[in-house]
């Protein structure tokens, strides 16, 4: 590896023409100077210069070894610029929410990164425990959880409260009360089902199915792909609880209906990032849509 002190001095030297200004320049002595440029020939094995008296010349090598110093000096330079500025319209979004905030999000994510090429949008849907998980060991920047956070390296912005809703097809949610249905069509299964359900029960008063378990419902089909967990709840193939903002964007939002609560099923929302990381300015973005979103 090139010593940079060395290559700076002979950089420096190149520059002015002159050991006794280079040494004035750099707060050296002049043998200093001379001593880097020997350090730097022996430790590329090379000659950078052809003395004549007081004055030099540039060997070939030593032209293509200034050309290399200019280089990176150059690049140097647009570093700690980007550095001093941080960009508001390009860079990395990193973000990690459940799949029915990202499929709330999303759009808008993909209109901002049209309207700023220089942003590259990276989303992923995840349980609230892989999120904290990512943002902890620093795979995402950012995220949204449903859940209080006990990580005390991570801080959580409050940002409104997540609907929970019981979903089935409108010709079921005509004909079925909340508890009928899901004992007559069954449970559509998801990976969220079980948690959604349970506080959907508890929170809902249907004191009809407080006493019942999990194990208990009828699941009648699962699957893993949130776009697709209402298509079966549209044909009248079970009922769901998803959140609200699920339906709302949604190819199948005109088949579906929900069954109204006496009080609001809901959750809190949080916006999650580490506690002594800066987020970019490109984060501000975000979180306007974020907070633009309604979720309830």
């Amino acid at each position: 590896m090139i010593n940079t002190t060395w290559l700076n001095t002979f950089k420096t030297l190149v520059e002015i023409g002159h050991f006794t200004q280079t040494a004035e320049k750099l707060f050296m002595t002049q043998p200093g100077v001379s001593q880097h440029i020997k350090k730097l020939e022996a430790s590329l094995n090379i000659e950078l210069l052809t003395r004549e008296g007081k004055s030099f010349e540039l060997t070939e090598q030593g032209r293509l070894v200034y050309e290399y110093a200019l280089e990176l000096a150059s690049r140097e330079n647009m570093l700690l610029e980007r550095l001093r500025y941080d960009d508001p319209e390009s860079g990395n979004l990193s973000f990690s929410a459940s799949g029915a905030i990202i499929t709330a999000l999303y759009p808008s994510l993909l209109d901002l990164q049209q309207r700023y090429p220089g942003l590259k949008v990276n989303v992923e849907a995840a349980p609230n425990r892989r999120i904290i998980e990512s943002i902890s060991n620093g795979v995402i920047d950012s995220g949204m959880v449903t859940a209080s956070i006990q990580n005390p390296e991570l801080s959580a912005e409050y940002i409104g409260q997540l609907e929970l809703c019981l979903i089935g097809s409108r010709d079921a949610v005509a004909k079925f009360s909340a508890s009928e249905a899901i004992n007559q069509l069954g449970v559509v299964d998801h990976p969220d089902a079980q948690y959604y359900l349970q506080k959907y029960i508890e929170d809902s008063r249907l004191e009809e199915l407080k006493q019942a378990e999990w194990q208990d419902f009828n699941k009648v089909t699962y699957i893993n792909q949130h776009s697709q967990i209402l298509q079966p709840v549209s044909m009248g193939i079970g009922v769901t609880v998803l959140p609200k903002v699920a339906i709302e964007y949604s190819g199948y939002r005109d088949k579906v209906n929900v069954w109204p609560t006496e009080l609001l099923v809901s959750e809190p929302l949080y916006f999650v990032k580490k506690k002594r990381k800066q987020l970019a300015a490109r984060y501000s973005f975000l979180l306007e849509l974020i907070k633009a979103t309604e979720f309830a």
